[in-house]
């Protein structure tokens, strides 16, 4: 039915939200703030109406990854290859270009993408496409884990779901160019884990003012253990996972094979993606166990120590970021988070029209985004006990 009468938005939040200051006029509640600036998620147009023919998660999620979106959300980047200590490299995808829009203070999106994803993803362009085109004229720049993006792997060492220090790096490299610009960030799926589970390690630290999680698996190891119960999960949605992995590991395999402890055979062997992070991924990352990789890679457990205003933004139908495992409990402790569910979408999905479906996430992003970067300041509530905590 709400493939007719549309999948309403509902919020998720604490009693009482951080206070927010706009424009130097009397400061008013986050969620207040939301209210008045985001009409995708509060009031009535906060409603999800999916394509006729995409009705469920998984036809949304397989338009998703299958549908062809290169003659749509065409933007261009300038790039840079960052060093990291342990002597690999990620890069950085600056849009608009610098002989576009050379450095300044204009606010900029920091963006994560996906697990083997990149710059070039639709779901990032299609956001990027509205946000620094007028009359918002932002800028952003794409954080490409190590080895993605068709950038090259110069160390035997990816990236993982835990692993938040490439993105502290970019963030110290992104200041020194841009000092004094505004810090806005948006992680999609893998990239929202990383995302988050950093906010929650620096809390007050960061330097971004507000953020957007979406498609955010959490839980790793409940997600993972859901998704494999299921025929549909473990067959399609893991084993598509794992391929794609695979794919990545074989393209800096003449890298990787310098691991002592890697085993390419063995890896190229895996049938879902638990195989391939057991053999692999927790193995770079000195795990014990692939669960123990898991459990310490969820950004579930960091909801709570998030210290900037966080909008988490999830489809229930999701069959990767599976429901059962999305923090609403802590989501509502905090006063600086809002989560957002609709009953469909899929995982980074949300089609929307009919002939020529586009994503529906684009509104609630494009519209949270900027009611925080537009913002003055925001503050906690001088009641608010997450503090005394």
């Amino acid at each position: 039915m709400d493939v007719l009468f549309g999948s309403p938005v509902v919020l998720h939040h604490s009693s009482e939200t951080i206070e927010i200051t706009v424009h130097k006029e009397k400061k008013i509640s986050f969620l207040e703030h939301i209210t008045k600036t985001c009409p995708s998620l509060v009031g009535k147009d906060a409603r999800f109406y999916p394509t006729i023919w995409l009705p469920n998660g998984h036809f949304q999620t397989a338009y998703a990854a299958y549908a062809k979106f290169d003659h749509v959300h065409h933007i261009e980047y300038d790039r840079n290859l960052i060093p990291t200590l342990d002597g690999g490299q990620f890069s950085l995808d600056w849009t608009p270009t610098l002989a576009e829009k050379p450095f300044d203070d204009t606010p900029t999106i920091v963006v994560l993408h996906g697990l083997t994803g990149g710059s070039h993803e639709s779901y990032i362009r299609c956001v990027l496409e509205i946000l620094t085109k007028p009359p918002h004229n932002y800028r952003a720049v794409v954080f490409n884990n190590r080895g993605c993006a068709k950038s090259q792997l110069l160390s035997p060492k990816l990236y993982c779901a835990a692993y938040t220090e490439d993105l502290r790096i970019a963030l110290e490299y992104i200041q020194k160019c841009i000092p004094k610009a505004k810090l806005f960030a948006i992680g999609f799926s893998l990239g929202a884990n990383i995302l988050v589970k950093y906010l929650g390690e620096e809390g007050k630290n960061t330097p971004f003012i507000g953020a957007i999680s979406v498609g955010n698996p959490f839980d790793i190891l409940g997600s993972n253990v859901s998704m494999e119960s299921k025929i549909i999960g473990r067959n399609i949605y893991s084993a598509s996972l794992a391929n794609n992995l695979k794919n990545s590991f074989a393209e800096h395999e003449h890298i990787l094979k310098k691991h002592p402890k890697l085993d390419p055979a063995y890896i190229m062997l895996a049938r879902s993606i638990r195989e391939f992070d057991d053999r692999c991924t927790r193995v770079v990352f000195g795990y014990d166990t692939v669960n123990d990789y898991y459990r310490d890679a969820s950004s579930s457990r960091f909801v709570t120590k998030v210290r900037i205003p966080l909008l988490c933004l999830q489809a229930e139908d999701d069959p990767v970021s599976v429901r059962e495992w999305v923090p609403y409990d802590e989501c509502r402790f905090n006063p600086y988070v809002i989560l957002a569910t609709t009953s469909h979408g899929g995982h980074l999905g949300w089609f929307t029209n009919f002939w020529h479906p586009t994503r529906w996430c684009i509104k609630p992003i494009t519209e949270f985004s900027v009611a925080i970067i537009e913002a003055e300041n925001f503050t906690v509530l001088p009641n608010d006990s997450i503090e005394q905590i």
